[in-house]
């Protein structure tokens, strides 16, 4: 199995840039009391700082990549994970009852040929005719179901 090396092209980079920035403060330092030579010293500290921080990313993106090759391939859903990390004492005790889903909220009402009609949060559409009610669970259907093509 061939041994993969994440990273090292990013690590590379920022020892580039950390020995450019360290020539650059050793070239600056012998003009520091022209601007010029500030200038060269500031910008190779700076360039040093990002090189270290170029390097720290490219060791991160190494580990991470080595961390990746451990996984499997196949990926577990979050329910197996949780599964598979709880002790078994605690696989057998029953699983609390979720609260009932609370009912769905009326959004709009209006009325047209006799009829009210109401909409509610789920998408379901009540049709109100004369004292009698019917529920439908979409729009859709109550197209369907009175033959009313919608546009």
């Amino acid at each position: 199995m061939a041994m993969r090396r994440y990273g090292l092209g990013v690590i590379f980079l920022g020892l580039a840039l950390a020995l450019s920035g360290a020539y650059g403060m050793w070239a600056g330092w012998d003009y520091i009391q022209l601007e010029r030579g500030w200038s060269l010293f500031i910008g190779g500290a700076t360039a040093v700082s990002g090189g270290v921080v170029t390097i720290a990313l490219g060791r991160a993106i190494g580990v991470l990549g080595r961390i990746a090759d451990k996984v499997p391939a196949t990926q577990a859903s979050a329910a197996d994970l949780v599964e598979d990390t709880q002790a078994p004492q605690q696989k057998q005790q029953p699983v609390a009852a979720t609260p009932p889903p609370k009912p769905p909220v009326e959004v709009d009402r209006y009325s047209a040929s006799g009829s009210v009609y109401v909409m509610f949060s789920d998408g379901s559409v009540e049709v109100q005719t004369d004292g009698a009610a019917r529920r439908y669970p979409s729009l859709a259907a109550l197209r369907a179901d009175t033959g009313v093509r919608g546009g």
